[in-house]
């Protein structure tokens, strides 16, 4: 059977999404000729909508402040590991990261790029966000960065992604630094970092429609979490943070888990530590969300054969 799908209509407006399929060979074959089927889209009922933001998209942490990022494909010398590493941290393996500047989210050529991606959920988050140091001072360059976290996010980088925002009609959704700095004398998340940031947002005016936790709890330990960090450490971060989005933000959506990691691409060899989704979705005090999230990746990069052998892919695997 051969069949060709055809997008025939959608209304940005309504969100209307409708589709036909054209049945070029249908059924049983009968005398030498095939039964063919006409659908007509007009009379299709329609089965739902979708949301005018539903296409979205992330900047990550790294790239606000700057910092050891995802190093660029012709800049990489290529390695392949004999074995699979037994521990990863993101942004610290120079075969596969580099330091690079902030972007300029004041660019017009970008805004206006992303502008017509709008209206969208933009996303300022990832592994960077983990233990990054909101500086609240108006001191122009960032400071030393603290004991307990690896980066510094001033004010005025801040201040830069509320602007970009407004200027490409997009919903702010972020998260917070887990890392040591913010921990009590127990090893309990507190919204040290999280409570200045969002009362700085609101104080220029804007709005974090919503926030995760922090970036992929999944592989924690490979992304700026606390040595030893478990399940239960999930469990009671997520209860803490809820209380304080309650208190402080109480419209603001609660996102996660933000797992990343099972099933599918194999994305890290079984060598590095996994907190995996059930057991951090199943742990006492249960996490609650207001929305569910998964980081989902098709193929893994090049990048990641420095990883172990058989976790890089090609072009041509990746699109097969």
């Amino acid at each position: 059977m051969t069949t060709t799908l055809k997008v025939v209509k959608i209304c940005r407006r309504t969100s209307k999404v409708y589709a036909s399929m054209a049945v070029i060979a249908l059924g049983l074959v009968a005398g030498g000729q095939a039964a063919a089927a006409t659908i007509s889209p007009s009379t299709l009922p329609q089965l739902t909508t979708i949301d005018k933001r539903f296409q979205s998209y992330n900047v990550e942490m790294a790239e606000v402040i700057g910092g050891d990022f995802w190093k660029p494909y012709a800049a990489r010398k290529p390695k392949t590991a004999t074995k699979p590493i037994a521990t990863f941290e993101i942004g610290k393996d120079p075969a596969m990261f580099e330091r690079r500047a902030p972007v300029d989210l004041a660019n017009a050529r970008l805004r206006k790029l992303a502008a017509a991606l709008g209206p969208a959920y933009v996303r300022v988050s990832g592994t960077w966000a983990n233990s990054v140091f909101f500086e609240d001072t108006d001191a122009v360059e960032a400071g030393p960065t603290p004991s307990g976290y690896q980066s510094v996010l001033t004010r005025a980088q801040w201040a830069g992604v509320i602007a970009f925002t407004r200027a490409v009609d997009a919903k702010l959704v972020t998260s917070f630094a887990i890392s040591s700095g913010v921990r009590d004398a127990d090893g309990i998340w507190t919204p040290a970092q999280a409570k200045p940031l969002v009362a700085y947002t609101k104080s220029i005016g804007g709005t974090i429609t919503a926030a995760e936790l922090f970036n992929e709890p999944t592989i924690a330990a490979s992304g700026g979490a606390p040595d030893g960090y478990t399940t239960l450490t999930y469990a009671r971060d997520e209860a803490a943070f809820r209380s304080f989005i309650k208190t402080a933000v109480p419209e603001l959506q609660v996102v996660g888990p933000g797992s990343v990691g099972e099933g599918g691409v194999t994305l890290f060899p079984k060598s590095v530590p996994i907190l995996h989704s059930a057991d951090l979705l199943g742990t006492d005090p249960k996490p609650k969300f207001d929305v569910f999230s998964y980081h989902y990746y098709g193929a893994v990069s090049e990048r990641c054969e420095t990883m172990g052998p058989g976790l890089g892919t090609t072009a041509a695997a990746a699109l097969s």
